[in-house]
C-alpha cells in the first residue's frame, strides 16, 4: 500500500490508534515492573509513542510508520505476558557460544519451565523465510526453532529442558505447524485459541507444557543447605516466635515467622522426597549448632539427621563446567560453592535461603536449580535476653518466668 492511498486524516487516525494501544500497554505493564525486563520493554514502547506523537503533530505520518511500528509485536507480547503464570523474565538474553549476540526469549514463565517466543509476522513473510524467499543472512522460522530447542537443552530448568512455545498472532500453514512440532516447538496461535493444533493430545504428550508445580512434583531428590538445616531446627520455627530480640535482624525474622511460618513449608517440601547433604554442609552446621544452638535445637537436629543422608563432598572438577568457572568473591564463597556443586552433581534441587549465591551465580551465567526460603537463625539461647511479646502456650522451647529488657 502506498501513502497516497490514504488521506492525511486517515493516517492521523491510524497513528492515534497505535498511540492508544501503546498507552494501554504501558498501563498494563506498570503493575508488573518488578518482573525482570519489563522496565526495558516499557522504555521501548515509550520511544515508539514519542516518535508517533511527533509525526502526528507534524502532520508527516506515512503508512510505513503504521505498518512498521513495533507496537503490534509489543501488544502480542503484553497479551501473552498477562496470560502467563509465574513470569520470571521478559526479553531474557541467553548467551550462546559462537553467536554474535544473545538469543532472546520473550517470556520466561512457569517459574522457568516454559520459554515463549512471540511472533507477530504475517503468514506470507514466515512462509517466504522458510522457502528461501528472504533477504540474505536472515533465519527462517524453522532455523530459529532449532536454535531455541538446542538452547533449551543447554539451559535446563530443574534438570529438564524448558518447553519452548512459539506464540503466533496470525494463522499458519498446517505443514509449517507440523514442521515446528516435529522440531520440538509447542505452537500456539492466538487467532485459533483455544482450538489450535497445539491442543492435539498426541502433541501435548510429546511436548508437554509443564507448570512449575508439575516440575516440583517430579523432583524426588533434595540437597539440604546449611541455611535450611538452621531454619528447620530453630526454636523460632518450632513454636517460639513471640519475642523481641536485642538483635534487630532476629526480631525481623521473628516477625516474618509470625506472618509466614517456615516449618510447614519445609515439611511439605520434604514429604515423599529423599534428603541428602554434603559433608561440608553437615560439618558447618554442627559447628554452628555447637556454638549457638540450644538443647531443643540440638535435639531437633539429631532427629532431622535420621532422615538426611550425608554423602561425601564432590570434587569441584566433577561439577558442571559453568559452576567451575564461577569466580570466588562476594556471595560466591568456597562453602556455598561446594554445597551447590554437590547438588548439581547429584541432580538434586538445593533447598536454601542463600539467595545471594543464586543471584551472583546468575550474574555469571549459571541458573542453579533451587527452592528458596526465608532465612531463620538459631534463637533458643538468645531468648534469655529477649522480651516476650506474649507468653508462649505451645511449642517445645523453654518458657522463662522473667525476661531482661
Amino acid at each position: 500500500m502506498q501513502t497516497n492511498e490514504y488521506t492525511v486524516e486517515e493516517l492521523t487516525n491510524l497513528a492515534q490508534q497505535k498511540i492508544d494501544l501503546g498507552e494501554k500497554l504501558l498501563s498494563d505493564l506498570a503493575p508488573r515492573e518488578t518482573i525482570e525486563g519489563v522496565r526495558k520493554i516499557r522504555k521501548k514502547i515509550s520511544q515508539e509513542l514519542k516518535f508517533l506523537n511527533r509525526v502526528k503533530a507534524n502532520g508527516t505520518v506515512t503508512i510505513n510508520h503504521i505498518l512498521c511500528s513495533n507496537l503490534t509485536h509489543f501488544g502480542c507480547l503484553v497479551e501473552c505476558l498477562l496470560a502467563s503464570a509465574d513470569v520470571k523474565h521478559v526479553d531474557y538474553p541467553l548467551p550462546i557460544e559462537d553467536r554474535a549476540c544473545p538469543l532472546r526469549v520473550d517470556i520466561v514463565c512457569d517459574g522457568g519451565a516454559t520459554w515463549i517466543k512471540v511472533i507477530a509476522r504475517n503468514p506470507k513473510s514466515l512462509s517466504d523465510a522458510v522457502y528461501g524467499r528472504t533477504s540474505y543472512g536472515s533465519k527462517s522460522i524453522l532455523e530459529q526453532a532449532e536454535e531455541y530447542v538446542q538452547a533449551a537443552n543447554n539451559f535446563p530448568y530443574m534438570f529438564r529442558p524448558p518447553t519452548v512455545v512459539f506464540r503466533f498472532l496470525s494463522r499458519l500453514d498446517e505443514e509449517l505447524i507440523e514442521e515446528l512440532q516435529r522440531i520440538g516447538i509447542r505452537v500456539v496461535i492466538l487467532a485459533d485459541e483455544p482450538t489450535s493444533l497445539t491442543d492435539d493430545p498426541q502433541h501435548q504428550e510429546q511436548h508437554p507444557g509443564a507448570s512449575v508445580s508439575d516440575r516440583q512434583e517430579e523432583i524426588r531428590l533434595l540437597n539440604v543447605d546449611v541455611t535450611t538445616l538452621i531454619a528447620y531446627c530453630s526454636a523460632m520455627t518450632n513454636g517460639s516466635a513471640m519475642w523481641e530480640f536485642k538483635q534487630p535482624l532476629l526480631s525481623e525474622q521473628a516477625r516474618w515467622e509470625r506472618d509466614k511460618p517456615m516449618k510447614p513449608i519445609l515439611d511439605q517440601l520434604f514429604t515423599g522426597r529423599r534428603l541428602i547433604c554434603c559433608q561440608t554442609a553437615y560439618d558447618s552446621f554442627h559447628d554452628i549448632l555447637t556454638i549457638l544452638g540450644g538443647e531443643g535445637e540440638k535435639a531437633r537436629a539429631r532427629e532431622l539427621f535420621t532422615r538426611i543422608q550425608v554423602l561425601p563432598d564432590v570434587p569441584l572438577e566433577q561439577a558442571p563446567k559453568e559452576l567451575q568457572s564461577l569466580k570466588l568473591g562476594g556471595k560466591i564463597r568456597p562453602r556455598s560453592l561446594q554445597v551447590f556443586a554437590f547438588g548439581l552433581y547429584h541432580r538434586a534441587v538445593t533447598v536454601t535461603s542463600n539467595e545471594g549465591f543464586t543471584r551472583a551465580a546468575k550474574m555469571q551465567g549459571l541458573e542453579v536449580p533451587v527452592f528458596l526460603h526465608d532465612a531463620r537463625a538459631l534463637t533458643e539461647d538468645k531468648e534469655r535476653t529477649a522480651r516476650a511479646l506474649l507468653l508462649p502456650t505451645t511449642g517445645d522451647t523453654n518458657v522463662h518466668d522473667s525476661f531482661i529488657e
